[in-house]
């Protein structure tokens, strides 16, 4: 399936945002067996073999007791110390392309594409309801400045800065020839 082929609806956002979300759709979409083959080859049993994992998903809930950005800090700080790089998620609950996203996140795919990668989730609707969506907006804003689109879903270095926005990873990636799906997008961006 090419990033053309993938439905554009945008829950009322850019056409751009839409095309965001291939890397959902894209990765969802099941292989089909080569036609004529009857018995499974040695090439899929050396790919089962492979270790599979699920994303490391971390959603970021209100505490009373701490300001967003020390939780923030706190969990990008840990996932640092168990080797993780750090990915950080703003969606909502009454957005579409936001819900196929969370569809790919529950996935699996092999651990040397998405293994060394903590996604850390901040759902508009949590900081909301808390009255906190202030402090939502300011931690989307150190990376993303336009607020009330999404998902937005930003890759940051051991520093916490951003590496790459998901829709400019699908645009490089696409330039690149490469099917832009967040395994190939995680798995690309690895340093070393």
């Amino acid at each position: 399936m090419s990033l053309w082929d993938v439905p554009r609806r945008t829950c009322g956002l850019a056409l751009g945002l839409a095309v965001s979300l291939a890397f959902a759709l894209v990765a969802c979409e099941p292989s089909e067996p080569d036609a004529g083959e009857t018995a499974p080859s040695k090439k899929p049993a050396a790919a089962s073999a492979e270790a599979t994992v699920g994303y490391d998903l971390r959603r970021l809930r209100p505490r009373n007791e701490e300001p967003l950005e020390a939780m923030f800090e706190r969990m990008r700080a840990q996932a640092l110390k168990d080797d993780k790089r750090v990915a950080v998620l703003f969606s909502a609950d009454w957005c579409e392309p936001c819900k196929r996203l969370d569809a790919e996140l529950g996935n699996t795919h092999p651990a040397a594409q998405i293994g060394d990668v903590r996604i850390l989730e901040l759902k508009e609707e949590d900081w909301q309801d808390a009255t906190r969506l202030d402090e939502f907006n300011g931690l989307r804003t150190r990376w993303y400045p336009k607020t009330g689109t999404y998902p937005v879903l930003v890759l940051l270095d051991k520093d916490g800065a951003k590496v790459e926005e998901m829709k400019e990873a699908i645009e490089r990636l696409t330039g690149e020839g490469v099917e832009p799906t967040l395994p190939n997008w995680f798995a690309g961006t690895r340093a070393g």
